[in-house]
């Protein structure tokens, strides 16, 4: 076989590979939307929303969609909001999501959750996360495999727009059985990997020459959180010259984590959500002064979306 014909074939097969996997990418993001409109929390559904319309954007792993649900800013406190949460999202995908994100938003605020910044422990790993973040922006399926799911097919058809704006409801309830003083104060700091550290810096500084003001919070995580984490966000927080938000420690006598947990102390449940979502919404409003858009006619769906998600509510509770 000459050289040319190897050539050719070659081209060939990486022609067929990059067709099959935007396809597969197409088909791995329509799959994971949920049919049912209470249960979708794509975060792809924020590129349903008009442009230029989030107020304050949440970003960070299943924490995040989780714990904060953006409907009850805007019942609340009248500004807008829209939470993108991935499981298990690492730093590098958080970085090219925000890149992705601001083609079409210019949120005010962006909170960074800083969950994800412990994952990759090593120089191998945060390569590893920074390559597949990488080849995910052009091809999805990467990242979003799971959802090849014959069970999910169905969800092709489904509506993209969410009307939980990426929150994820669940109304179970399943009470932490493990005794342990993990916010016990300490002066010691969890040992941060440079890479990550650099990166999740990148996050921060992206968000600022975007023009938005970036905050780092913790969502209360009864498993995973610890003073020894606190410590290593805080001094990025202080290093970069943002707010941190440590909402295990803010809301430490608010969460009931017999209560206001789905699974055990790994994420919230509604209630946990609402009381997560509730305080921070009244600290952005004290302390950004961000505007109270209700009444404004631009964005009457806001309060549709609150008429359908009770609506939804009554009909999945019955």
């Amino acid at each position: 076989m000459s050289k040319k014909s190897i050539a050719a074939r070659s081209i060939i097969f990486l022609l067929i590979l990059t067709f099959a996997l935007k396809i597969f990418s197409s088909l791995s993001i329509a799959m994971g939307y949920n049919a049912n409109p209470l249960f979708n929390y794509s975060g792809y559904s924020i590129f349903q929303e008009p442009d230029n319309s989030i107020d304050v954007l949440a970003i960070g792993d299943s924490n995040v969609y989780s714990g904060i649900f953006p409907l009850i800013w805007w019942e609340q406190d009248g500004f807008t909001g829209y939470t993108w949460g991935q499981a298990s999202q690492r730093i590098p995908e958080t970085y090219e999501y925000l890149k992705q994100i601001y083609k079409h938003q210019k949120p005010s605020i962006v909170l960074i959750d800083g969950n994800n910044l412990f994952r990759d422990k090593t120089d191998i790993a945060n390569l590893d996360s920074i390559t597949k973040a990488k080849l995910a922006t052009f091809f999805p399926v990467i990242s979003f495999h799971k959802n090849l799911n014959p069970h999910k097919i169905k969800n092709i058809w489904g509506n993209r727009y969410s009307v939980m704006k990426g929150y994820y409801y669940r109304k179970s309830t399943h009470k932490v059985h493990k005794k342990k003083h993990r916010m016990k104060f300490t002066r010691k700091t969890w040992k941060i990997n440079d890479i990550s550290a650099s990166t999740f810096e990148k996050c921060i500084h992206y968000c600022k020459r975007q023009g938005s003001i970036p905050v780092l919070i913790s969502v209360p995580n009864y498993n995973g959180w610890n003073y020894r984490k606190h410590n290593a966000l805080q001094q990025i927080a202080d290093k970069n010259k943002i707010n941190f938000i440590d909402l295990n420690l803010e809301l430490k006598k608010n969460i009931n984590w017999k209560k206001d947990t789905a699974d055990g102390g790994d994420h919230l449940n509604i209630k946990g959500a609402q009381k997560t979502t509730a305080y921070l919404g009244e600290y952005l409003k004290n302390e950004y002064g961000l505007p109270d858009r209700r009444g404004d006619q631009k964005y009457k769906q806001w309060d549709n979306d609150v008429l359908e998600y009770h609506k939804l509510l009554k009909l999945n509770t019955k």
